[in-house]
């Protein structure tokens, strides 16, 4: 599995639209974006301007396809006009992983 691991700073001010962009990516772009195995937003505790975000595709070929495509996008656009520094991207294999089931994450398992 291939993944993509990018760090940006937001303008001040711009978080909320942020994560409102990559909302927005969900609901209208990735029913079509075969690609994406999974995209996560993160955002900083102790540097609340700063995001990462961690993508994982199926294959490095199709990534570079992806994010071809993304960069070319208004989307895209859209993200730079809300970021003051970034991205910084970081290609990466994924070596290993640990999955737990949402359900028992979010509301517990009684374990």
């Amino acid at each position: 599995m291939f993944v993509i691991v990018s760090t940006y700073r937001a303008k001040a001010g711009e978080e909320d639209a942020i994560i409102a962009l990559h909302e927005d990516w969900e609901r209208n772009w990735a029913p079509k974006a075969k690609a994406y195995i999974s995209w996560e937003l993160l955002r900083k505790h102790e540097a609340p301007q700063e995001f990462i975000t961690i993508t994982y595709f199926k294959s490095k070929e199709l990534a570079q396809a992806a994010t071809g495509d993304l960069e070319q996008d208004a989307w895209y656009g859209r993200l730079m006009s809300l970021i003051e520094e970034g991205p910084i991207r970081t290609d990466c294999t994924s070596e290993w992983q640990l999955r737990r089931v949402v359900e028992c994450a979010v509301q517990g398992c009684g374990y």
